[in-house]
């Protein structure tokens, strides 16, 4: 979901002297609130798991990718409830025995300027462990980076480099490969706060991919309403990209085209699943993870406060017959606005959008 619409644009405006009037702002968000309304949701059939717990410590873990190697989870954490003042942090959570108490430890590194992380994905590129990070930086001059940190043997991060490109409009998630290549999902076409709602209204799709190749970036030409999760796993000598619409509920299965000698993309096929999908990760079984947001309207009065709580909803799906199952469902109680569900050995981690902790619960 695009909580940055709620939280980041009031905070650009602000800095960059660019109010509008207060009756103005007030009218658009009224609109886009009754435009959501009409997805309010009614109350989920929870599907608990017996034995979760917290691993506490982690201010607005949004986003999660896997280090199979070491066994280490990466968590992409911000603090989100106050308008998106905070710098945000990296933190690795073990693996290697999860019969002990699972902890979230903060990377210290040299992190960039201004860092609000959204985003992650890791891959060993050319052999060494890479992490590709979206961060909202609020800056006049490209308010949207990818960095890029590189992990050296003795184990310790390093912040190498940060790209910036005007395809990223308003970058969601991110999918980076062991070549380098950087697949950025948008969620708006536009970093414009006024036309965000205005094309939510008018239901415009016009959130692109973002494709970099390690020199140059350009437009992929897939635009839809509502952006989310991306993921590309290997079928053979194929290449499937998932993407998560939000707007659409399901998410749309693309065949990535490099005969020409460009990355194009061929539309195959959407795979509903019954709700606003988030993030999407691969298992060693080669089956696909995400979590959904149930109810727009619950989510949004989640963002607005904490105590209103928003359902999370995990699914599993199966990339060869398309089946779509739910594995985890509740109400808000135990966790608010799940945001990634990631499996690894006899575990399942659950990220979240605000809050400042994981759930991580016992393999379904």
């Amino acid at each position: 979901m695009s909580r940055k619409i709620f939280l980041e644009e009031s905070e650009i405006l602000n800095q960059n002297g660019r109010m509008r009037t207060k009756t103005l702002w007030t009218l658009l968000s009224l609109a886009t609130l009754v435009f959501f309304i009409l997805d309010c949701g009614g109350q989920i059939q929870e599907k608990p798991i017996a034995g979760c717990e917290r691993i506490s410590g982690t201010p607005g873990p949004e986003d999660l990718d896997l280090i199979r190697d070491t066994s280490t989870v990466i968590v992409s954490s911000h603090e989100r409830r106050n308008g998106l003042k905070d710098i945000g942090a990296l933190f690795e959570v073990s693996l290697q025995d999860t019969n002990q108490k699972l902890e979230a430890k903060k990377i210290e590194t040299n992190y960039p300027a201004n860092f609000r992380p959204h985003g992650i994905s890791y891959a060993k590129v050319k052999g060494v462990d890479t992490l590709a990070v979206i961060s909202h930086t609020l800056a006049d001059e490209n308010p949207h980076t990818i960095e890029i940190f590189e992990r050296s043997k003795s184990g310790k991060w390093t912040h190498t480099k940060t790209l910036s490109d005007p395809t990223l409009t308003s970058p969601n998630d991110i999918f980076m490969n062991e070549a380098g290549e950087i697949f950025s999902s948008n969620d708006n076409g536009t970093s414009n706060a006024f036309r965000k709602y205005w094309d939510m209204i008018i239901r415009s799709g016009r959130a692109d991919i973002s494709y970099y190749d390690g020199k140059s970036f350009q437009a992929l030409n897939v635009p839809v309403m509502l952006g989310n999760g991306i993921y590309i796993r290997k079928k053979g000598n194929d290449e499937l990209l998932y993407r998560s619409v939000f707007a659409e509920k399901a998410i749309r299965v693309y065949q990535v085209d490099r005969s020409s000698g460009k990355v194009n993309l061929k539309y195959l096929e959407s795979i509903a699943i019954g709700a606003g999908p988030d993030n999407i990760l691969e298992d060693e079984n080669g089956m696909l993870w995400l979590a959904a947001h149930d109810s727009t309207y619950k989510f949004i009065r989640h963002v607005m406060n904490r105590t209103n709580l928003a359902p999370t909803r995990v699914f599993k799906i199966n990339p060869e017959n398309k089946e779509v199952t739910e594995v985890y469902a509740n109400e808000g109680a135990e966790i608010s606005a799940g945001s990634t569900g990631l499996v690894f050995k006899n575990k399942l981690l659950i990220s979240q959008v605000f809050e400042d902790f994981l759930l991580v619960c016992p393999r379904p």
